[in-house]
């Protein structure tokens, strides 16, 4: 294999048919780009506001020129146009300045794409010509609410940017390497349901015994068997109610400090309902309503995923938050209306969750 096309740990690779250029494009890269396109989706109803800026980063010369995206800079829109992309003339001096500050640094130009199709505008080419005219590639990032984001590649092919990108690809951290998604706690219930109701269970290798099902499951959504006829035979049966009910009494209690144990891993003797606080809170910035919450919050640290519902005027919108998203700490958002109701729900292990709600009015 060619030495610039060689898979390198926490990278991408994107090589299509007939490109001068390969790409090798790290995966925080991908995550922290995704968070910030994300914020941007969700900002405007409906369709969702662009974001766009610069990609930072290396190029090598040779018989395929490799690009190797390190980082980018997101470089701000007030939407003054709509939705879209698209720079005022103050803004667009600021690209430029921006642009001249890190020129030797700068390997492309990116921008998320919520119109239809997957393809660089006039607008976007000729931002290229002019304020970047030696950079090779351009990566659009189209998002989606219930799936993963689609990107594409761009390359310049003497002097000039193609209509269509040469090969598309799902723009998420587990598709492009190859890894398989966290399952969500309810899946991970519904598996072992599923493996309950059909009497299947994993088979323990030979080099390592079988181990006791997760605790969580087994305490959560546990429940009392329906007790079998006693035999007559038995010699070990009960003589009486009062026995039964000291056996009753016993297993009851055992399930009660299991329970116990559970909950207080959870929430700790030490720690109170503040702990898991969200504080989900909301200012107006401009035109827009940006959506607070704290990163540090105990439920957010430890949280697997999230979603965001926001109940606009007569529109109801959900979007998707990643580990990252949460991390960020806040999201941007156009209301529609005079009155935005947000709730935040946050999900644990063990099919927990914690909620916020949260109202705004003008």
């Amino acid at each position: 294999m060619d030495p610039a096309i060689q898979a390198a740990p926490g990278y991408f690779v994107w090589q299509a048919p007939g490109q001068s250029v390969v790409v090798h494009l790290s995966i925080d890269v991908v995550d922290r780009m995704s968070a910030d396109i994300l914020r941007g989706f969700g900002a405007v109803p409906k369709r969702g506001a662009e974001v766009g800026g610069i990609l930072i980063g290396t190029m090598q010369p040779g018989k395929v020129n490799t690009v190797r995206i390190e980082d980018f800079e997101a470089i701000p829109c007030t939407y003054s146009r709509g939705p879209s992309y698209l720079f005022t003339d103050p803004e667009r001096t600021l690209f430029n300045e921006i642009c001249q500050r890190r020129t030797a640094e700068i390997v492309g130009y990116y921008r998320s794409h919520t119109r239809d199709g997957l393809a660089l505008q006039p607008e976007d080419i000729q931002l290229l010509n002019q304020s970047l005219p030696s950079v090779p590639i351009a990566l659009l990032v189209k998002p989606f609410a219930t799936k993963p984001s689609v990107g594409g590649f761009f390359v310049r092919e003497n002097g000039a940017f193609p209509g269509a990108t040469p090969l598309e690809f799902p723009f998420r951290r587990w598709e492009m390497m190859g890894e398989e998604p966290p399952r969500r706690p309810m899946q991970e219930k519904k598996h072992k349901d599923r493996q309950s109701d059909t009497g299947a269970s994993p088979k323990p290798s030979a080099e390592q015994p079988a181990a006791a099902s997760d605790p969580h499951y087994r305490i959560f959504s546990a429940e009392p068997a329906e007790p079998g006829k006693q035999r007559q035979d038995d010699p070990h049966a009960p003589k009486s109610r009062a026995a039964m009910w000291t056996v009753a009494s016993f297993v009851f209690l055992l399930l009660g400090v299991l329970l116990g144990y559970e909950a207080s891993r959870i929430t700790g003797p030490q720690r109170g309902a503040a702990d898991f606080a969200l504080s989900l809170a909301v200012e107006r910035t401009g035109e827009n309503l940006t959506v607070h919450w704290n990163p540090d919050a105990r439920a957010v640290r430890a949280a697997n995923n999230g979603v965001l519902e926001i109940e606009d005027g007569g529109d109801t919108k959900r979007v998707e938050l990643d580990h990252a998203n949460l991390s960020s700490g806040s999201m941007v958002y156009r209301n529609a209306s005079n009155k935005v109701r947000f709730r935040l729900i946050v999900n644990l292990a063990a099919g927990l969750s914690v909620t916020e709600v949260l109202g705004w009015s003008r």
